[in-house]
């Protein structure tokens, strides 16, 4: 690789580590959630699963970023054998993963419920895709701000939905259009 770039790529390589050989207990890491290893475990998809941060200290695996990853695969595959990808620092010192820890997600720009809506949409989800064709039938369109003829509130068709159903979010979206039209 060219030197100009070392700054922009970190000095990791990837390696496979079954689980048991992870250790999680840091003590700037957040505690361990079962009730969401449990819910993401119910839903488990591997493509959606990415490289845990591991760094090697003293031939000691730490993760510091993906320990509830680990819990979950080790819970869908029950078995700690498992290998996951792994991130691997060499070169950090304790405070430098801590820092790592406490800033790699300020500057994440996070999805908008719009944009999950509508990459759903595009993904061919059922249920997405129906909400989008019940408010198209009455000649609206899903919008990611205010607009004429549209509806923004895409958590609040979603959560209808989840709640009621079609036919209760097919009567609301009736009840709207009679309010303002």
């Amino acid at each position: 690789m060219n030197e100009e770039y070392n700054d922009f790529v970190p000095n990791v390589h990837f390696e496979l580590i079954p689980i048991k050989d992870l250790v999680s207990n840091q003590d700037y890491q957040r505690n361990l959630s079962m009730q969401h290893v449990r819910r993401a475990a119910a839903n488990f998809d591997i493509n959606q699963v990415n490289p845990m941060k591991v760094s090697r200290r003293d031939g000691i695996n730490y993760v510091f970023n993906g320990q509830h990853t680990a819990e979950i695969i080790a819970m869908v595959s029950e078995s700690r054998e498992t290998p996951v990808w792994c991130m691997i620092y060499d070169d950090l010192e304790y405070n430098e993963e801590a820092d790592i820890f406490a800033n790699q997600m300020k500057n994440v720009k996070a999805l908008s419920p719009y944009e999950i809506f509508n990459a759903n949409c595009e993904a061919g989800k059922d249920k997405e895709l129906l909400i989008k064709g019940l408010v198209e039938s009455y000649e609206l369109k899903i919008l990611p701000s205010a607009g004429v003829g549209g509806i923004c509130a895409v958590g609040a068709l979603e959560n209808i939905y989840d709640k009621y159903g079609y036919d209760v979010l097919d009567r609301v979206l009736r009840l709207i259009i009679m309010i303002i039209f």
